[in-house]
């Protein structure tokens, strides 16, 4: 799980948003799910392309007044997945740019700065009128 800091400004922006704050948290959530997503689909390894094509974005679940986004890999490729994620440099050959850890870098790298970006996207909302 990643902690999002400076998240005064995004309650402000779901307060605006009124009786809409969950559907545009949901829908702004996901869209920074999918972002982190296409940087981890620059570093996960290719060797016959499985795993690469594994990777999914997942649809928003909630569970009472917390949602959360899942990025995946695996499927037929998930013992490949789980090696290629594991095992340090040196345990397991990565050509540049793939690297260990494909998921986990790109997104705890996206999520700085996450809540700026969720807001802009809120307040984006609520200015169309969506």
């Amino acid at each position: 799980m990643i902690k999002v800091k400076g998240l005064e400004p995004l309650m402000d922006a779901f307060e605006a948003a009124g009786v809409n704050a969950p559907k545009f948290a949901s829908r702004a959530l996901y869209e920074e799910a999918s972002e982190a997503f296409l940087l981890s689909q620059e570093v996960v390894p290719v060797r016959f392309g499985i795993l690469r094509s594994s990777g999914r974005v997942l649809p928003i679940e909630a569970q009472g007044n917390v949602a959360f986004c899942r990025i995946v890999y695996g499927g037929a490729a998930a013992p490949y997945a789980v090696f290629v994620h594991e095992l340090p440099p040196g345990m397991a050959k990565h050509d540049p740019p793939t690297r260990w850890k494909y998921l986990e870098f790109p997104v705890k790298a996206y999520a700085k700065g996450m809540a700026e970006r969720m807001t802009v996207r809120v307040l984006d909302m609520i200015n169309r009128g969506f």
